[in-house]
């Protein structure tokens, strides 16, 4: 099993960028919202830079970092012509144009330290969320200007994030065409899911090199807990190998179908168990004997009684 999995399993921050931190699925980006999936950036052309800038506030030394950030790079020389950022947003932020802002603003700052020659820098933002986003995407747009003087307004500098892609906008045909990475499978995901449907993976043949890394990103940006089942059973069987998202999922509906058939068990037996304690004087053990229901499983059902307030010790 993947190293990185294990490594990350339960952080979201470093789930999210392990898996987009990979040159092929940080192009496949590039060239799925930027390009229209022509494969114009290729995994060869990007570099590791890092994502971690300081500042000074209250006489404290404060760290910001982005979620991801490659450099890229020209010729065999491998000239930098551009530092790129990628953001990963679940929820709307007012906030957003300034933490941009923030971002781009170290990154000139860094290079401004180590050369006078400046390359550019770019920031994407990435918004899976299901609600629309409904603040400026320029910092203006969300700061109060009314009360500065009319000639005043039109001399404050605007900041504008022009790289901003929301899943939900992005139709199937559009889906398909641009990505050809593991991020086409955590697309997907968000737009049926924020659509109020299940997951159902197309057929599309796409190989993914560590399966479990990504159900772990889908996990952390949905915030759910909806594939832990099917890591855990992935992990027992050292599933390593490059697999594909129609491959797998099979095993997680029926880690589903399982689950539901336990919990359907679980509640009928749990109505018996209440009907013959109503209609007759047992007590829950001797009640649980005559269903049969397993030592092993009689805390969990008194665990039930007592939240509806027919058990005590």
């Amino acid at each position: 099993m993947s190293k990185s999995t294990l490594t990350v399993r339960g952080s979201k921050d470093i789930v999210q960028k392990v898996m987009l931190d990979k040159n092929e699925i940080f192009a496949d980006v590039l060239n799925g919202f930027i390009f229209n999936g022509q494969q114009v950036i290729k995994p060869d052309m990007l570099t590791d830079t890092n994502t971690t800038s300081y500042y000074k506030a209250n006489g404290e030394i404060h760290g910001q970092d982005r979620d991801v950030a490659k450099l890229l790079t020209i010729g065999d020389k491998k000239i930098v012509i551009l530092l790129v950022g990628i953001e990963n947003q679940t929820r709307p932020d007012k906030h957003m144009p300034a933490r941009v802002m923030n971002y781009d603003a170290a990154a000139y700052r860094y290079q401004l330290t180590k050369s006078k020659t400046l390359y550019p820098v770019l920031t994407l933002v990435v918004y899976y969320g299901k609600e629309a986003w409904n603040y400026s995407r320029n910092l203006l747009g969300n700061i109060e200007l009314q009360k500065l003087p009319r000639e005043m307004r039109q001399l404050i500098s605007d900041y504008e994030i022009k790289a901003f892609y929301r899943i939900s906008d992005l139709s199937a045909p559009e889906l398909d065409q641009r990505f050809k990475s593991a991020f086409f499978c955590l697309a997907e995901y968000f737009i049926q899911t924020n659509a109020g449907e299940e997951y159902h993976p197309s057929a599309k043949k796409l190989s993914i090199e560590d399966i479990m890394l990504l159900l772990d990103m889908m996990n952390s940006l949905s915030g759910t807990h909806a594939y832990d089942e099917l890591i855990k059973e992935l992990e027992e069987k050292d599933k390593n190998e490059v697999t594909t998202m129609t491959e797998v999922l099979p095993q997680f509906i029926q880690v589903k179908i399982d689950r539901a058939k336990k919990e359907n068990t679980k509640n009928v037996t749990r109505e018996h168990l209440l009907n013959i304690l109503n209609t007759t004087n047992l007590t829950p053990d001797k009640a649980m004997d005559l269903l049969g229901i397993p030592e092993a499983d009689r805390p969990m059902y008194k665990e039930l009684l007592k939240k509806t307030g027919d058990y005590h010790d």
